[in-house]
């Protein structure tokens, strides 16, 4: 169900409050609370999550403030504008109405960047229940990103009542708001989100989502908001959630990211996973002597310059470094400088029917040592 009419009596409240302190005289000044690590913590449940505890401000009193005030309200008014008329815009509309001349002359938008970070900061001012607003509820949404493929009924932002088997050969793509699509009845046993779009197409080909009762999603490397929504959504549902991936370093990262959020979103609430499991591929599937990938070690490729800079990074990121799982995979890729890709199971060079066979008994295998049982 759309939020837009609280929304907009927030941003009502806003342009307000504005308008009364000019009537009054007085310059204002607005507060909010940053995404600096100083605002973030890694909770126990293992998300990050807002603190707020130091507060910035937009001191009316200053020249670029007076312009960065000038840019909220005007902001703030497309935005009303666009949720009373049920419409809504992309990052780069938000862009060009910035390139109105006579919106240009006073606001001199320079790039796409500062529009963003316009929109950023409303996120962080306007908030309900101590949560701030995230964008999409402002009518600002991206272009659908990963499909999900499954017996699961739904009622898209349309209206229309659909099943996610029967909406191509892909399944549904992904709302931009998967928070307001309606969820009428399940009919899987768990859902596993796939890194890379070829391996999540081949499930579905296969008839794996049929034989094994699970929904496939392909998260199309890196998972927008609105995936991560959408996984948050099938989590609240009591879907276990598994999550298959390259084993690297970059792969980690991915699952840390639907798993815990991330700090620049921490004051954006409904986008962490924290009971997502990472089934795999992980170091004991190649190195491991009961390893269901043992055989293909040789399909390991070496790690490059990059790939080693991002590991040692990855020990100073809190979701991997307080996670003693993820830790120690992240150690593992490091000590043998050796990843490995979704591919590999094609490194066998088996008959499909085989490598079906192969695929239905790691997911079932992997999803079982976290208590998830597939038929």
């Amino acid at each position: 169900m759309s939020h837009a009419p609280e929304v907009v009596g927030l941003i009502d409240n806003v342009l307000e409050t504005l308008a009364e302190t000019l009537e009054d005289g007085m310059f204002p000044e607005i507060g909010y609370y940053g995404s600096s690590k100083k605002n973030v913590r890694y909770t126990d449940e293992g998300k990050y999550a807002s603190v707020d505890s130091s507060a910035s401000f937009i001191d009316g009193r200053k020249v670029e403030s007076a312009k960065t005030i000038a840019g909220l309200i005007y902001g703030l008014t497309k935005f009303k504008e666009h949720l009373q008329a049920g419409m809504s815009m992309s990052l780069r509309d938000f862009y060009y109405m910035h390139k109105v001349k006579h919106v240009q002359e006073v606001l001199q938008v320079s790039d796409q960047t500062e529009t963003n970070r316009m929109i950023n900061l409303c996120e962080r001012i306007l908030r309900s229940e101590s949560a701030s607003i995230p964008r999409e509820e402002l009518g600002v949404v991206s272009s659908p990103k990963g499909t999900f493929y499954g017996d699961i009924t739904l009622s898209d932002l349309s209206g229309k009542k659909i099943n996610c088997t029967s909406s191509g050969e892909y399944g549904w793509f992904i709302s931009s708001r998967p928070f307001d699509v309606k969820i009428h009845e399940i009919n899987i046993d768990a859902a596993v989100f796939v890194e890379k779009e070829a391996m999540a197409r081949n499930l579905i080909e296969l008839g794996l989502p049929e034989d094994i009762r699970i929904g496939v999603g392909s998260l199309f490397g890196q998972p927008g908001r609105n995936m991560r929504a959408w996984i948050r959504r099938l989590a609240d549902a009591g879907l276990p959630v598994l999550v298959l991936v390259d084993m690297s370093p970059w792969s980690l990262r991915i699952f840390s990211t639907i798993k815990s959020n991330s700090i620049e979103l921490a004051n954006i609430q409904g986008l962490a996973t924290p009971e997502a499991k990472l089934v795999g591929l992980t170091p004991s599937d190649f190195w491991s002597k009961r390893g269901i990938l043992q055989g293909v070690e040789h399909s390991l490729e070496k790690m490059t310059k990059s790939d080693i800079r991002c590991a040692q990074q990855n020990r100073n990121i809190p979701a991997i470094r307080e996670d003693e799982e993820l830790r120690k995979q992240n150690e593992a890729m490091l000590k043998n400088k050796r990843k490995g890709e979704l591919e590999s199971f094609k490194a066998y060079g088996l008959p499909l029917k085989e490598l079906k066979d192969l695929y239905s008994r790691y997911l079932r295998d992997k999803s079982s040592q976290f208590d998830v049982k597939l038929i």
